[in-house]
């Protein structure tokens, strides 16, 4: 049972991590003794769960996790109301279109559709971000209640830049999320990436709280405020859709602060 818990923390660290890391950088990590380490990363990298570069020797998460992953949104009620707006967003914006859930102060990325264009943002399923510098991130946060999200806040007295638009003050954030609440849909103007903008709107269920967020992310070019004005009530009416089929309500403006 031991031996369990500690590769189940492993994939967690990997997972949480952006960066492949080494065996020393694990061990530091997760405070394993690096001989029973060793053991449990190549038992998981037989199985497909860990990979190990050949070159680097350093460890990320397998395909393995990834079919899982992709296994569990696909079946799960979310993955199945979701699935064919995604299609249809992607193939009518011909842009990238992808569904993330909240945990806590980051997104993950739990399904996507390539944009075909050259020019585009990819991030792979499976991938952590910063929530308070994502049009996906912030579309879910002014759906959760208040005190949740004023509690998450707290513990920050700034929040990271990633651009010099990336919004890095708790009060100034709030106050943002109050205007998506209003809108019913979240913009990232080039905050997390220079040159690429995002629009997400919230998937809400039964109690109108947000559960997922749906987005299409393109070049700044492409996504002017004009643009903005036009499609993001396009896009919060159709994400309503899929609260809906979840027992959630139709419009997230009508949902009490």
């Amino acid at each position: 049972m031991r031996a369990v818990v500690k590769a189940l923390r492993i994939l967690e660290t990997l997972g949480k991590n952006s960066a492949e890391l080494s065996l020393v950088e694990l061990t530091r990590h997760l405070n394993i003794e690096k001989s029973t380490l060793h053991r449990l990363l190549a038992t998981l990298d037989g199985r497909g769960f860990v990979r190990k570069d050949p070159a680097s020797l350093r460890y990320s998460l397998g395909i393995k996790m990834l079919e899982l992953g992709t296994a569990v949104t696909a079946r799960s009620a979310l993955g199945r109301a979701a699935a064919p707006l995604l299609d249809r967003l992607a193939i009518r914006y011909r842009q990238t279109v992808n569904l993330a859930v909240l945990d806590g102060l980051e997104i993950l990325y739990v399904a996507k559709r390539e944009s075909p264009e050259p020019m585009r943002l990819t991030v792979e399923v499976g991938r952590r971000l910063p929530a308070h510098s994502t049009a996906l991130g912030k579309a879910m946060l002014a759906f959760r209640p208040a005190l949740e999200v004023r509690r998450l806040l707290s513990r920050k007295r700034k929040l990271q830049q990633y651009t010099p638009r990336t919004i890095t003050s708790p009060r100034r954030l709030l106050h943002h999320l109050e205007e998506v609440r209003r809108a019913g849909f979240a913009v990232d103007r080039e905050e997390l990436t220079l040159g690429m903008r995002c629009l997400a709107a919230p998937v809400l269920d039964f109690t109108g709280c947000a559960i997922a967020a749906v987005s299409i992310t393109a070049p700044a070019a492409l996504l002017s405020e004009d643009r903005v004005a036009k499609l993001g009530p396009r896009l919060m009416a159709e994400v309503a859709e899929v609260s809906r089929a979840l027992g959630g309500p139709g419009d997230p403006r009508t949902m009490p602060g």
